[in-house]
Parts: C-alpha cells; structure tokens; sequence
C-alpha cells in the first residue's frame, strides 16, 4: 500500500509539472502573438501617416498652380462705350465687367443688351462696347465684339482713316461720333491724310489723343 501511495504522489507531481509548463508555453505564444500584432500596427499607421503627408504636399502644389494660373496677367483693347477707352492689364481669372470699371466704366450711350459682361476675357483680344443702335457684327453668340469680326477697312487691323466710315472711325480710342464726323469732314474738305500725324490737324484730336490711336492708324 505504501508503494502505491509513493506511485500515486509520484504521478500526481508529474502532472502538476506538465500543466504548469503548458500554460508557461501558451503565455509565451500569446506574447508573442502581442508583440508581432503591435509591430504590425505601427508598420500600418507610419504608411498611413507618410501617404497621408503625400497627399498634403501634392494638394498644396496643385494648390499653388491654381493660384499661379489665376494670378496671371492678361492684356486686352477695349474701346467704343467705355469712358477711358484703350489698354488695360487684367488677372486672367477677371471678366469684362471688371475690365471695364479699370476703364472708368460705361458711359450713357453703351448698349448692354449686346454683350456679356459675365463672359471670360482672353489676351490680346479687342473688345467693343457698342453703342445703343449700333449694329455692329456680333461673334460668339453676342458675347463679344472684336475687330477681327467687324468690316473695317484696315491693314494688319489698323483703322484706315482715308477711306473709314463713321462707325469704323468710332472705335477708335477716345474718337466718338462728334469726333469720327470731324475726320470724315476735313478729309472731304482737305482730301486724304498724308500721313497718320495730320489726324491731329482735326479739331478734337490733341496730342494725348493722338498718342492713344497712332498705333491703330493708317493712311493706306
């Protein structure tokens, strides 16, 4: 009996010894099931972060073009009804409307019926304001009037001040109706130009006026 009882404590320790070591193991296993899990999650969130900064960055730069893009400067001519008719420089995201009032605005006479003043303004296009019961050519569905679509008598675009009529003459930069019957006028009187600078010799045309249109002019 007593050799038994010794079998019995003998058999007793040794499971208690083999529990004790498997629950050792499983707890080294889950530890390391920890450690891999957490260095996986940092792994995920430092590719999330540095995707996240890329897309930033690329917002910013895309940003900035549009920025740029806006930004940039135009020139246009814009002449007939306007109060200051001639050059001006603009941002290219600006409309006609905005063009305008760097000129000093409409003036009593425009007729704005015949134009978009919402529409978008492009470089080095001529724009006319059109005067109430004018018929000029209109292009692009009214929107805008240039002279590139009117039947002026030019060379390389230039008004020709011996043979244009009245509303070709009106376009021009500060020469309204008044001032375009005086050309006409001292041409039927005195006969053609001779030169573009004899256009100062008609009443109206100063020196400041002059210096706005030589460039518009011509004699043949």
């Amino acid at each position: 009996m007593k050799k038994n009882g010794k079998i019995c404590i003998i058999m007793t320790m040794i499971i208690l010894v083999g529990v004790f070591i498997f629950f050792k193991n499983d707890a080294q296993i889950e530890d390391n099931i920890q450690v891999i899990s957490k260095s996986e999650n940092e792994n995920i969130h430092t590719a999330n972060d540095e995707n996240k900064e890329y897309k930033e960055e690329e917002n910013k730069k895309t940003e900035n073009k549009n920025i740029e893009s806006l930004k940039k400067s135009i020139t246009i001519f814009i002449s007939g009804q306007v109060n200051e008719p001639g050059v001006v420089t603009i941002e290219s995201d600006k409309r006609l409307a905005d063009a305008v009032d760097l000129l000093g605005g409409f003036t009593d006479e425009a007729d704005l019926n015949k134009i978009n003043l919402a529409m978008k303004i492009e470089d080095e296009k001529h724009y006319i304001i059109p005067k109430l019961g004018e018929d000029l050519d209109e292009s692009n569905g009214g929107e805008s009037l240039t002279t590139n679509d009117t039947s002026l008598q030019t060379e390389n675009n230039k008004v020709n001040i011996n043979t244009a009529t009245l509303n070709e003459l009106d376009i021009l930069p500060g020469v309204g109706e008044a001032t375009a019957t005086k050309i006409i006028n001292y041409r039927d009187e005195n006969g053609k130009f001779n030169a573009i600078e004899e256009i100062k010799n008609v009443n109206g045309i100063g020196d400041k006026k002059y210096e706005n249109i030589k460039d518009m002019i011509s004699i043949n």
